[in-house]
């Protein structure tokens, strides 16, 4: 197992106490496609009667915070909301390595107590040789790991089958500035992990986690393949109302929604599993908004955005399902 928590308490407490004293009525969780959809403030007047809302995002952030979120800002802060709504799109429940090296490493820190047992397991049981190698450098030297020059051999270190034959491990040293005390560990990693297979380089074991492979399209959601699990298991274990919205993404020219016959495929399953969990679900996608009304790639422009929530509370938030 390859994968590193941070030694120190980097934990925001801060965000867990404001959290646990204000015990919000609504929890709304995602990234960018949640805050450009929804305006807490306009929703708290919507819902009258003091209710209060909260959206936990981290920008760029997947399923791996949205886990985090649900499990230390919600689960653990003893909090009891009337529902929490996580926004995603398409295959994002089911990519767990997806933006969790990196600048997403130090991020997710600060969402993570000291021993995340439950996250570790979903990370390593998906990280391939490529995935390890990456998480091993940030963890272990993550001041260097900002650097150009470093970010971009352990970039080349986890996509090429040849980059680690032809440079010397003293070449290694020397771009990344290591001093002895910090490189021998790192050696003896980087060796241990060389030498695990014969073909421990082949391009196979180095697939990015940025881009999306069809083979990776569960056909049954199981324990270990995901955060999504994990996130359910949550919900029933804190009787936790919870429910997954599939975002509306951007209509073609025509305003017409683009078919594919795959991802409708994998929604199907996915609704599926989550009625089989008595977890609800909301699909957007087709309805609602034209072109009209995005900014760029699947943001909804600013100035709609209080359309956006009034639209969300009329169909989903007055009764689950919407008003009629």
């Amino acid at each position: 197992m390859l994968f590193f928590q941070s030694e120190k308490n980097n934990f925001n407490q801060k965000l867990y106490n404001e959290i646990s004293s204000s015990a919000p009525d609504y929890v709304f969780i995602g990234n960018s496609m949640l805050e450009t959809r929804i305006d807490e403030i306009y929703l708290e007047k919507l819902l009258g009667d003091n209710k209060d809302v909260l959206l936990l995002t981290m920008p760029g952030g997947m399923s791996s915070s949205w886990y985090l979120y649900l499990k230390n800002f919600v689960a653990e802060a003893g909090i009891n909301p009337d529902n929490v709504y996580i926004f995603f799109r398409d295959y994002e429940l089911t990519k767990p390595l997806y933006r969790t090296q990196g600048e997403y490493s130090q991020k997710l820190d600060l969402l993570s107590r000291t021993e995340e047992v439950k996250f570790d397991m979903i990370i390593n049981s998906n990280s391939g040789i490529g995935d390890k190698l990456s998480r091993l450098f940030d963890e272990i030297y993550p001041i260097q790991a900002k650097n150009n020059k470093a970010r971009d051999l352990i970039n080349r270190l986890s996509v090429s089958p040849y980059i680690p034959k032809i440079i010397p491990f003293t070449f290694l040293r020397v771009t990344l500035g290591l001093d002895d005390s910090n490189y021998i560990p790192v050696l003896r990693e980087y060796k241990n992990i060389q030498n695990s297979t014969n073909d421990l380089f082949s391009r196979k074991n180095f697939r990015s986690t940025e881009i999306f492979d069809f083979s990776d399209i569960p056909s049954e959601f199981k324990k270990t393949s995901s955060f999504l699990n994990l996130m359910v298991d949550i919900s029933d274990e804190h009787d936790i109302e919870l429910t997954f919205v599939r975002v509306q993404k951007r209509p073609n020219s025509i305003n017409s929604k683009i078919s594919d016959v795959i991802l409708n495929d994998y929604i199907d399953k996915l609704n599926k599993f989550l009625i089989s969990k008595e977890v609800n679900f909301i699909d957007l996608e087709g309805k609602g908004f034209s072109l009209d009304y995005y900014l760029d790639g699947d943001h909804i422009n600013p100035e709609y955005i209080k359309d956006f929530t009034e639209y969300f509370y009329r169909e989903n938030m007055i009764y689950f399902g919407g008003e009629n």
